[in-house]
């Protein structure tokens, strides 16, 4: 839902999850495609549009792993926390091997402006940093990131939102990956640049998301 959504205008803002997790920890995309819950100690969610080839697997501790195949939808996956924190520093480390458009990075919503927040990592070809106007740049735990703002305006009723991202610039290579990332100095740089967000308490995950690519991904996150 965020890539498709930023490929026409925006993002993530509003997916509805199913509650209890089922007993497996494996989830197809045809069989289970919203699904979160606690594993081992962390808060994860599976969302899916419902097309295409993933499978997300949550492994031991904060670990889980997700691979696509030629998939033509739309789908995050991550494990992380729940509340989320606006002083949260989320470490992780892994493998992410994406080929084409694909995010790997720290994800949560906002109360205000209301949508939702991403600090990319790492990612494919597609760069959103390259397609919408750039608020700034800031720099978190030694790296320079591009700021952006991603405003959706919907047909009919619906609220406008905002997805607000930090790009790292340059982005961490495809392969192995590791890395910190602190949200305060993350909110603190957009407020910067104008834009002052309040996250919402609902969760924050390392997220691996992908839209009509195949890929790899075995993160875990501390």
């Amino acid at each position: 839902m965020l890539l498709q959504s930023l490929l026409i205008a925006t993002a993530l803002s509003v997916a509805a999850f199913a509650s209890p997790a089922p007993t497996s920890k494996l989830f197809s995309r045809a069989s289970t495609p919203n699904v979160r819950g606690v594993d081992n100690g962390f808060f994860y969610v599976w969302w899916t549009d419902g097309g295409g080839n993933a499978t997300y697997v949550n492994g031991p501790s904060g670990s889980y792993s997700v691979e696509w195949a030629n998939s033509q939808g739309d789908f995050y996956g991550g494990k992380g926390w729940s509340p989320a924190s606006s002083t949260r520093i989320a470490n992780y480390e892994g493998t992410y091997e994406p080929t084409g458009t694909s995010y790997l990075g720290l994800y949560g919503f906002n109360k205000s402006p209301y949508g939702d927040y991403h600090v990319l990592e790492s990612y494919g070809p597609f760069n959103p940093a390259e397609y919408y106007p750039i608020k700034g740049k800031i720099t978190c735990d030694g790296s320079t990131y591009d700021v952006i703002d991603a405003i959706r305006i919907p047909p009919g009723l619906d609220p406008i939102t905002h997805s607000i991202f930090s790009v790292r610039n340059p982005k961490l290579p495809n392969g192995q990956v590791s890395g910190s990332i602190d949200l305060a100095c993350h909110l603190k740089g957009w407020a910067s640049v104008g834009l002052n967000v309040e996250i919402s308490p609902d969760y924050q995950i390392i997220a691996t998301e992908g839209y009509f690519s195949s890929g790899y991904s075995n993160i875990t996150v501390s």
